[in-house]
């Protein structure tokens, strides 16, 4: 030993000479260089003193190890983080179990927050890429009325928005409508057209990628009608071909010029194809529209004025609507309570979507928080049995630092490693979750895995490494001496026992959580499908068939319809395996756009009541009988009840409970009221009600009962219509011969969204099935976690207590009483992990009750199914231990 130390301090001095400052800073540098080859030399059974020996024989000598140093020390620390780094995956692959574990955990959490994370960005915090886009506003009209949530606002309005708001820099205005282009790709194709002044592009703050985009040179009623396409329908329809600019497109009945394709950008409230001047839609353009107070079809969207604020805006558009609103009290009912709210274009375009991915990003960090959980569990199981490792590296001169860079840069590797398996199951996640986003926001196409997602990747990777080092126990002692305390901690003290429990007792309640919020969405699912819709839905073909010329109420284009619809209707009737054939404005469920205020003969209003509207719809005779919408009371509209006839009128059982609550409907008579009807083909003269059929659920599965009236379609203009076809056989296979037949009467009409009622209804579940999906499967995620922490801990205590029992069995105690022993203390942090978590799933779940239908938040059913699942999961999980615990052999472990 005397010689030993002898040598070293030779060594020292090749280096030190008289500078003994630098006598610490070369130790180190020389211990740094030696002290995992004697670490090595342990592990393989050698002595200390021996390993220590072979570690300076197997570098050649101590005077090369040193010489080595030497070299080294232009750049010490690149080559002792190298050394560390080759260390690392050395030691790590000498435990393949834990570091897959480890790995495939992280990647689980790290890959789930990626993508989560990259949706949110893109809907909710990306910057909107609209010039100044924190600057643009959305102005939204408003009533306490039952259709009354989201008005439109008329011209005249408009106008006095411009005048009395100037903190409103720039107003813009557009209407969503739908045209009917011809000759696309061969085909007429239906389009979602955004009708809009010349200023619109101006005060969205969007440029064209091709051409140019509309002024005010495009505004009034003698201009040419010119089209800007958007970019996604240019890439779409015209395959990205430039050329497009100045081509002629038939548009219904007239055309436009193609001048621009639109750089890519959201639309609200709905999305857009192609965006066309006012002139390209007679009735934009008509003294009706345009001077009309209350014929409100116009989306406002504006731009705050250099220095003005959101409250400023608000504060003015308020005022400007109570000076109108007392002005012309004819145009807006007092009880309806008309408001406008000002607010910003980036929280509306991402408010349908909002509480989804909030939702979703709280599941992926519970799933995070878990795996982290875990993966710090099995960090300190791992510890325990590397004690003497560490204690031997303490007694050879490495000091705390120097092991705590050991630790942090084998844990970097192990999470850089479960992060970048995390980036590959989150290419496939942010490909999903953008189909799920397209659903509720515009922005859906600004989702991506870029450098600021990957960059959040690698700060949870970072953050994770720095957490597990900070666990990772370092040793009090720094001599030899150390080894045999490390050696007596290799079952670990208590305290490190605690925070082991601490930490499982979290992962169930986190699990429970998560499961709670998932099994809330399952039973809201399936409520909405067990939902009566109001129709036979048994084999029922829909398909909608638009006019060509939406904006055009002209009688003698009305004769021509209602002819083509009757001969469609005959020769679809005489397809084998047809029963019935329905002709309507509204498909089932679908909401209708046609409502009007109304009055009832013999009913006022009460002081202060809001005047009613309804839905306005137009059925055939064997509408009813086609869509399967039972006749509750009186008849079916008939053959003769067309125009001429005395005016009737059908009534659903909604509208018969609301006024006429304790008497016969029939023969009563209703009409539409409203200075709207006026910029309508419809009137308000008085109609009889001849009968009353069921509800039907038309504004979405989970939406209260609509009042509703049906007038007969051949009394009526026919502005849209549609099939319903019942069949005997299957309905889908009906989809090509019925199409061939519209398409041969009527060339020019777009054929969409040829559906059965089933598949209707499926389509308006399934964003909430495919949350309740995405959620489930992060809870069985959570569940399978919590269930391994349990597993591992159980397990490691039973390693760790291997003596103990075996005393224990020594002394007469059975295999069963071991294994309840065991069993026990399983349970008890079950136990505790799910009370805590069914309270705090209590009140967590309040988060998601707009999502939730008929079931309150904390159902008691879902929370008692819930705990008892994960109860019976981890109880399995703590039998496996339990089980190995009562097979030790007591003689075997006390020969031991």
């Amino acid at each position: 030993m005397r010689q030993l130390r002898a040598a070293w301090a030779r060594v020292l001095g090749l280096f030190t000479g008289h500078r003994a400052a630098a006598d610490d800073d070369l130790r180190a540098e020389l211990e740094s260089h030696l002290e995992m080859e004697t670490a090595e030399f342990i592990r393989r059974g050698m002595s200390p003193a021996e390993a220590r020996r072979q570690a300076y024989l197997a570098s050649g000598g101590l005077t090369q190890a040193a010489e080595a140093v030497r070299e080294r020390r232009s750049i010490p620390w690149l080559e002792g983080l190298a050394a560390d780094v080759r260390f690392a995956f050395r030691s790590l692959r000498r435990t393949p179990a834990f570091t897959i574990v480890v790995v495939l955990t992280l990647a689980l959490g790290i890959g789930a927050n990626t993508a989560i994370f990259s949706v949110l960005r893109g809907v909710l915090l990306k910057p909107l890429v609209h010039r100044d886009g924190d600057r643009l506003v959305y102005l939204r009209h408003s009533s306490d009325a039952p259709t009354g949530a989201s008005l439109a606002f008329s011209v005249p309005e408009v106008r006095r928005f411009r005048a009395g708001a100037p903190a409103l820099g720039g107003i813009a205005e557009y209407s969503v409508w739908f045209h009917t282009l011809h000759d696309i790709g061969g085909e007429s194709i239906r389009v979602d057209a955004g009708l809009v002044t010349g200023n619109f592009f101006e005060v969205l703050g969007l440029s064209p990628v091709l051409g140019r985009v509309t002024d005010a040179g495009d505004d009034g009623a003698g201009v040419p009608a010119v089209m800007v396409l958007t970019h996604e329908f240019w890439k779409e329809r015209f395959g990205g071909d430039s050329g497009v600019i100045g081509r002629q497109v038939r548009v219904d009945g007239g055309s436009a010029t193609v001048i621009g394709v639109l750089q890519s950008a959201p639309f609200f409230p709905e999305r857009v194809d192609v965006l066309l001047n006012m002139v390209i839609s007679p009735h934009h353009t008509s003294a009706m529209m345009t001077e009309g107070h209350t014929h409100r079809m116009t989306e406002l969207l504006a731009r705050l004025a250099p220095g003005a604020s959101l409250d400023q805006a608000q504060v003015e558009a308020s005022t400007v609507l109570a000076r109108m609103k007392a002005e012309h009290k004819e145009s807006y009912d007092a009880a309806a309570n008309h408001r406008v709210a000002v607010i910003p274009f980036k929280d509306v375009l991402a408010e349908r979507a909002k509480l989804t991915l909030w939702l979703l990003l709280g599941a992926a960090a519970f799933v995070l928080i878990i795996s982290a959980a875990n993966v710090v569990n099995l960090t300190l199981m791992r510890g325990v049995r590397r004690e003497q490792e560490v204690v031997v590296r303490a007694a050879l001169g490495a000091g705390r630092g120097r092991l705590r860079r050991l630790f942090l840069v084998e844990n970097l590797v192990l999470t850089s490693s479960g992060a970048a398996l995390g980036v590959l199951l989150a290419v496939g996640g942010v490909r999903l979750l953008t189909a799920i986003v397209a659903r509720t926001s515009p922005r859906a196409n600004e989702i991506a895995l870029d450098l600021v997602a990957l960059g959040f990747t690698l700060l949870l990777a970072l953050l994770l490494a720095l957490l597990l080092a900070v666990v990772s126990a370092l040793p009090k002692e720094g001599s030899m001496g150390a080894l045999v305390a490390g050696a007596r901690r290799m079952t670990g003290g208590p305290r490190r026992h605690r925070v082991q429990r601490a930490l499982v007792v979290a992962q169930v309640a986190v699990s429970v959580v998560l499961l709670a919020g998932a099994g809330l969405l399952t039973r809201t699912m399936l409520r909405l499908a067990d939902v009566d819709t109001g129709y036979s839905a048994a084999e029922v073909l829909t398909i909608p068939v638009p006019l060509l010329d939406p904006s055009r109420f002209d009688p003698a284009t009305d004769v021509l319809n209602k002819e083509r619809y009757e001969r469609m209707r005959a020769e679809i009737r005489a397809l084998p395996g047809v029963s019935e054939v329905g002709l309507g404005s509204t498909m089932p469920l679908r909401t209708s756009i046609l409502s009007f205020d109304l009055k009832v003969d013999g009913k006022p209003l009460d002081v202060g009541q809001a005047i009613p509207s309804a839905n306005l719809r137009t059925a055939n005779p064997e509408y009813f009988r086609a869509a399967g919408i039972p006749l509750i009371k009186g008849r079916e509209f008939s053959s003769t009840d067309i125009a001429g006839s005395g005016k009737v009128v059908i009534i659903n059982e909604t509208f018969a409970q609301t006024f006429f609550p304790n008497e016969d409907p029939l023969g009563k008579r209703i009409a539409y009221t409203g200075d709207v009807l006026r910029f309508t083909p419809f009137d308000g003269e008085w109609r009889t009600i001849v009968g009353v059929v069921g509800n039907t659920v038309d504004g979405g599965l989970d939406a209260k009962p609509q009042l509703v009236t049906f007038l007969p379609f051949a009394q009526e203009v026919a502005v849209m219509g549609g099939f319903v076809i019942r069949t005997s056989g299957e309905a889908g296979a009906l989809t090509g011969p019925v199409t061939r037949i519209v398409r041969r009467i009527a060339p020019g009409v777009p054929i969409e969204n040829v559906l059965t009622i089933t598949q209707i209804k499926e389509q308006s579940v399934s964003p909430r099935r495919l949350n309740a999906a995405l959620l489930s499967s992060f809870g069985i995620l959570a569940v399978l976690i919590a269930a391994v922490g349990i597993g591992g801990v159980l397990a490691f205590s039973v390693s760790a207590r291997t003596t103990e029992i075996g005393i224990r069995m020594s002394l007469g105690a059975s295999a069963s009483q071991v294994q309840r022993m065991i069993l026990r203390e399983g349970g008890l942090l079950l136990g505790l992990g799910l009370a805590i978590g069914v309270g705090a799933a209590v009140v967590a779940t309040q988060a998601i009750r707009g999502l939730l239908f008929g079931v309150a938040p904390h159902d008691p059913m879902t929370l008692a199914l819930v705990a008892a699942a994960i109860g019976v999961i981890g109880l399995l999980a703590c039998w496996i231990p339990a089980r190995r615990a009562a097979r030790i052999d007591p003689a075997i472990t006390m020969r031991a």
